[in-house]
């Protein structure tokens, strides 16, 4: 009866400290634009390069088709890791103009973020 008693204190013991520290998914909505994408971008490139560096805008304005947005974010867990909104304006189909609309402290500092987060987990 004790030894049954044992396993079974043993066996709690594993299940829960497994249970604790799941991995958590990264989930991304909609575009992730990373800085080497940014980088590319410069005054005077088609429409058609512009998609072929940054992908498919989120959104195309219906009654402004010079200006194209590229929405995104990213979750971890409970998290949000990094929230992103960059605007770009064509003027005779040649890119004059890009922005990022959004600053967000959310985005400040992500590698020592995320690393911070490991930890945490790690300790736990």
């Amino acid at each position: 009866m004790k030894l049954f008693k044992f396993f079974s204190i043993i066996t709690v013991f594993f299940i829960y400290s497994c249970a604790s520290n799941f991995y958590q998914v990264p989930v991304a909505q909609g575009n992730i634009i990373s800085a080497s994408m940014l980088d590319k971008l410069e005054s005077g490139l088609t429409k058609a390069q512009v998609r072929y560096i940054m992908g498919t805008p989120s959104i195309k304005d219906p009654f402004n088709s010079n200006r194209w947005d590229y929405i995104g974010f990213e979750i971890i867990g409970e998290n949000k890791r990094s929230n992103v909104h960059h605007t770009l304006v064509f003027e005779e189909n040649k890119l004059v103009n890009w922005n990022k609309k959004i600053a967000s402290e959310v985005n400040e500092n992500l590698k020592e973020k995320s690393k911070e987060q490991s930890k945490r987990k790690l300790e736990q």
